[in-house]
């Protein structure tokens, strides 16, 4: 059957919720939660495709997490050593974000060996850094031209981050992609500024996505009138990490897989699993979620 490859980072998360400054009661600290761009993506895809990960944990990250339905996780590096650890704070019901740390474990400098049993229909390269986003799409592009007469949907995704400090490895990406994700933070800073969609138009992209957190996200395809959503409702938001790589994960699969007629139908599914995401802590929500929660939802 057709996959989806997605690569990306595999983490252990520390998450605060609340209000850390004048309401330290009402403050919620979660623990080693399960995350990265690679398992929220994964979580997400798989419910229209099967998916294939690759990337690089340590001994203690749970692998049973990416145990799901349509998830194959035989490509996922274990090394001696501690799993990448985010610790991020949030205030605003999720609305704003600070990174207090970043520990990198075995993930530090490591390109990590790129497994897949079948050629992918599509492939995600997830948020990480953009020298990993290339190893991984030189080693598909590569074995696919030796073994399968095919080119797969390549889609990026990445983060304000690596925009600002990798601006040139990120943008040398771009004219092997089809479709790129940004928030309007990240559009502004692959832009000079400028904020211009044709900008990426013309580095590659067939298709650029910009995320606009709760207020939706719009689709830009070169030559065609731009489509937009609004975000779906949600009664009580837990967590909204991860919510931007769910969406991604969701809209990559949609259009491989052919499940929606036209790209605002493919943003409605995706918007609705982004919304799912969010009102669970980590991928506890998208583990469960199935792929008749999210048509009704985005029917909704």
């Amino acid at each position: 059957m057709p996959s989806v490859l997605i690569g990306g980072t595999l983490t252990l998360d520390t998450l605060e919720h609340g209000d850390v400054v004048n309401r330290v009661a009402d403050r919620v600290v979660h623990r080693d939660v399960p995350g990265g761009s690679a398992l929220y993506a994964a979580a997400a895809a798989r419910l229209w495709m099967p998916v294939q990960v690759t990337g690089t944990v340590g001994t203690d990250f749970p692998l049973a997490v990416l145990d799901l339905p349509g998830v194959d996780r035989a490509a996922v590096e274990v090394l001696t050593g501690p799993t990448f650890r985010w610790h991020a704070r949030y205030t605003d019901h999720g609305a704003h974000r600070t990174t207090i740390s970043r520990e990198r474990g075995v993930a530090e400098g490591r390109l990590p060996p790129v497994g897949f049993t079948s050629a992918p229909h599509a492939m995600l390269l997830g948020s990480t850094h953009p020298l990993v986003q290339q190893h991984v799409l030189a080693h598909v592009r590569e074995r696919m031209r030796r073994q399968w007469p095919a080119t797969p949907l390549v889609a990026l995704d990445s983060m304000a981050h690596w925009w600002a400090n990798e601006r040139v490895a990120l943008r040398a990406l771009l004219p092997h992609v089809h479709l790129l994700f940004v928030d309007d933070e990240e559009l502004a800073l692959a832009t000079d500024g400028r904020g211009t969609v044709d900008m990426l138009h013309d580095l590659g992209p067939v298709m650029v996505v910009v995320k606009h957190g709760a207020r939706g996200a719009t689709l830009y395809r070169r030559g065609a009138r731009a489509v937009a959503v609004a975000a779906c409702p949600v009664a009580q938001v837990a967590d909204t990490t991860g919510a931007g790589d769910a969406f991604a994960g969701a809209l990559v699969a949609v259009l491989a897989s052919g499940a929606a007629p036209h790209d605002h139908t493919a943003l409605r599914m995706a918007a609705a699993v982004a919304a799912c995401a969010v009102e669970g802590v980590g991928v506890d929500r998208l583990r469960s979620l199935t792929s008749g929660e999210v048509a009704a939802r985005a029917r909704a």
